[in-house]
């Protein structure tokens, strides 16, 4: 059973770090997957990743206003000689573009990583937002099935897409996970990390949708002069937070950087203050790696912890001094015991080979 992936490019980014999960853990003996991009690649891809994984990945190499000229016939040939039975798409563009040129032949799943309504308003304003999430959920409800990435956004969008079920994301459990005491000394030292301080971290892109100005106010209001926090990833915010923070010594803004894992496996806590989720690939990697996590407690957040030890760690979403309250509160002695809670969220349900068995499942179910 040939499965085609449809995406916009395999920029290293959470979509792609769950697409790379889903493929590696699929059984080889009943699917044959094939990756398809839509533009070209930029230097921060992996593809060569994929290619690793024995994927057949290919390319249609069209910029944006190539794509909307071409896409449709170029993809269309391309199904051709690919011939798929299911094709799976994620984005919006990848969504569309095969909503619009898919054989009906062929069955579609779509996964949905956002609630559009909430993500791309505040991504790109009120009235584009607003008529991006209609056109794109006026696509998805046109594909046999569709993967909501949470049960967050299952019910926010309250019954919109009526072929719509829960496929929660999974995290790589063989590249994230939690190191012993020494091993974690040892990377910090190679790091250039303090290794008698306490280790705060935040991941992710930086917008206003992830609200960093409220984690960096909170860890400053609510941490301990010797504790530190790293802020690993790039985006509009960049330049204002390093100038805003600039003379504080205990943030370390170190941009975008390949090696997440080892930052994550190198540190003790993690904070996300984001305003809003899918079903946040940065937090599940922070807990594979026994990372108690202080989040802002939006429902996406909630989901995760719910049910366990952890859950008191959420905080008020947009309050810093909610978030230095529970700063405060730390008890060191429990480390122990609350980073194993940590691991346990993830093997309970969040890895990401229990993910690709759900997706098999459905894939099995959907076969003509």
């Amino acid at each position: 059973m040939i499965v085609l992936y449809v995406v916009s490019t395999l920029k290293r980014c959470g979509p792609t770090n769950q697409l790379f999960g889903l493929i590696k853990n699929l059984d080889r003996t009943r699917f044959t997957p094939v990756v398809l991009t839509l533009s070209p690649e930029t230097s921060d891809s992996r593809w060569e990743d994929f290619v690793a994984l024995g994927v057949d990945v290919q390319s249609l190499g069209l910029g944006r206003i190539a794509g909307l000229l071409i896409g449709p016939q170029a993809l269309r040939a391309r199904f051709s000689a690919i011939k798929p039975v299911l094709v799976h798409s994620q984005g919006i563009r990848a969504d569309s573009l095969c909503v619009q040129v898919l054989p009906r032949t062929v069955v579609q799943v779509a996964t949905l990583r956002n609630y559009p309504f909430k993500d791309y308003v505040m991504s790109f304003g009120r009235v584009q937002g607003g008529l991006m999430a209609r056109w794109h959920l006026f696509n998805l409800r046109r594909v046999h099935a569709v993967a909501l990435v949470s049960n967050a956004i299952h019910g926010m969008l309250d019954g919109y897409l009526p072929k719509a079920r829960v496929v929660q994301n999974g995290v790589d459990i063989e590249r994230y996970y939690a190191v012993a005491t020494e091993e974690r000394s040892l990377l910090r030292e190679r790091l250039g990390l303090p290794c008698m301080s306490r280790v705060f971290i935040s991941t992710g892109h930086l917008d206003p949708r992830k609200d960093p100005v409220t984690a960096l106010d909170g860890f400053l209001a609510g941490a301990r002069e010797s504790d530190h926090l790293l802020v690993l990833g790039d985006g509009v915010m960049r330049e204002e937070l390093k100038s805003r923070y600039s003379s504080c010594s205990q943030i370390r803004f170190l941009g975008r950087v390949a090696n997440v894992q080892e930052y994550l496996q190198a540190s003790d806590y993690f904070i996300s203050a984001s305003l809003a989720e899918g079903l946040p690939n940065a937090v599940l990697e922070a807990l594979a790696c026994g990372l108690p996590c202080f989040l802002s407690d939006i429902a996406e957040h909630d989901e995760i912890l719910v049910g366990s030890s952890l859950h008191p760690m959420l905080f008020a979403t947009g309050q810093s001094m909610a978030l230095a309250q529970c700063l405060k509160a730390l008890d060191d002695g429990a480390y122990t015991h609350t980073s194993a809670a940590a691991v346990a969220i993830i093997t309970n349900g969040f890895s990401a080979a229990h993910m690709s068995a759900q997706y098999q499942k459905l894939y099995t179910e959907l076969r003509p």
